[in-house]
């Protein structure tokens, strides 16, 4: 049987987008995982401050070093039932105000 995934381009590469399920999770909350073609993985997860936002994390396995993802900075959103690059915004939703003195 063979797949039909998505695909997304991240500056001139492109990449397979391979959903995960909820039942598929174990420790880590992926939600997608981007396949390139030379073999290469990277999972997406939610960002800690924007759990809306997915940032891709390269896996670390005993016999491979650390590898940084080709994608860094990039947030990733879902919308409607595609995966897409985010759209850069503010510091904050609010207008860029941080809280800080003056607030």
């Amino acid at each position: 049987m063979v797949v039909e995934w998505d695909t997304i381009q991240v500056g001139r590469r492109i990449y397979a987008v391979e959903p995960v399920t909820e039942t598929e999770v174990h420790q880590l909350p992926v939600r997608f995982i981007l396949h390139d073609r030379a073999g290469r993985k990277y999972l997406l997860l939610p960002d800690r401050q924007r759990p809306d936002r997915l940032v891709a994390i390269a896996p670390i396995t005993h016999f491979t070093k650390y590898r940084p993802t080709p994608c860094d900075g990039v947030w990733f959103a879902f919308e409607g039932g595609k995966l897409v690059i985010a759209v850069p915004e503010a510091c904050h939703s609010d207008g860029g105000d941080s809280g800080g003195a003056g607030s």
